[in-house]
């Protein structure tokens, strides 16, 4: 059987307090195989951008730390690795597109420079043969007249450029795991698809594995190979798309597609909704996260927590509601 390009094991992120720590994401586990699109769903705050802040190595150390069993890349364990070493695998090996690229960029620098950069930095090339290289990139994610938006700021690009231009870099090495953080979601609809074919087409390309951070499932339903559920920090559901589209399991996974469902309802007045908030970490002491927001909920809901069980072929669930073998304690 072929090893996991990317494989997350019992992973744990937390944050510094007064009182010690309060830990935001909880014992996930996940697998990646190269070539394949995960996607991690979950409303915001649910620790889907500090799981990946975490594989990339960029948590703020002074206040995040990251343990568990390990991240494993190619093989090797992120968490053991040094800073040094996690910089060399930066750009390189593994790469990651940001939520919002006008944060990303340097405003102060043209955006060839900053794609030419990572090439020098990482291949040792000569500046001049980057400079070639980063405009046959933009030429790539289809940036019109490339060698002269090259010479561009980040403020002179429409935002979709921008986000070009970060996946021209994301992808200047080739990298064999790319991680792309809502991408999407400072574009408009029409750009954004270009963006999420463009993303997709090149992994094709290249070989690349995606691990896609989304909140939109009509993104999900379009690019996922498989989707990882998350709430509270914890993985609640995880299937192939069609299954957990198909058959979703979770009352949470659930929720959530209702309320797509009931937009494609031309005499709907009411979108269907989740009730209550995600809950304050600190108060997830004991039983299901989801609990009081469920209206499947019963007496061993708010007692003991339910792991990922399975549901499936390559499906699992972490729900009370079926069977689920194996019982962790509160």
């Amino acid at each position: 059987m072929t090893a996991p390009l990317l494989k997350v094991e019992d992973l744990t992120i937390s944050l510094a307090s007064d009182g010690g720590s309060l830990p935001l994401v909880k014992s996930l586990s996940f697998e990646i195989a190269a070539g394949e699109t995960l996607c991690l769903v979950g409303e915001s705050g649910c620790g889907k951008s500090l799981t990946a802040l975490a594989i990339i190595g960029l948590l703020n150390r002074r206040i995040m730390r990251a343990s568990g069993g390990g991240i494993f890349f190619e093989g090797r364990d992120l968490l053991s690795a040094d800073a040094e070493a996690m910089r060399r695998l930066r750009g390189d090996r593994l790469a990651m597109v940001f939520q919002e690229p006008m944060t990303s960029l340097n405003p102060v620098q043209q955006v060839g420079r900053q794609i030419s950069e990572v090439i020098v930095e990482h291949r040792g090339t000569s500046e001049r043969e980057a400079e070639r290289e980063a405009v046959r990139l933009l030429d790539l994610v289809r940036i019109p007249d490339a060698a002269r938006r090259a010479r561009d700021f980040p403020h002179q690009l429409s935002g979709g450029m921008r986000q070009r231009v970060m996946i021209a870099m994301a992808l200047a090495l080739r990298p064999a795991l790319l991680i792309a953080d809502e991408p999407t979601t400072a574009l408009d609809v029409t750009i954004q698809a270009q963006v999420l074919a463009l993303m997709d087409e090149l992994r094709r390309e290249f070989g690349t594995a995606l691990l896609l951070i989304t909140h939109d499932l009509g993104v999900v339903a379009e690019m996922a190979d498989r989707v990882l559920v998350l709430y509270a920090g914890r993985a609640v559901e995880e299937a192939p798309v069609e299954q957990l589209f198909d058959q979703p399991t979770h009352p949470y996974t659930r929720g959530l597609l209702d309320a797509i469902r009931q937009l494609l309802k031309p005499d709907i007045e009411r979108l269907a909704e989740i009730p209550g908030t995600v809950p304050v970490p600190a108060k997830l002491d004991r039983g299901c996260s989801f609990a009081e927001r469920c209206g499947l909920a019963m007496p061993i809901c708010g007692e003991k927590r339910p792991v990922l069980g399975p549901r499936g072929s390559r499906h699992s669930a972490a729900c009370w509601l079926g069977h689920l073998p194996v019982e962790q304690p509160a």
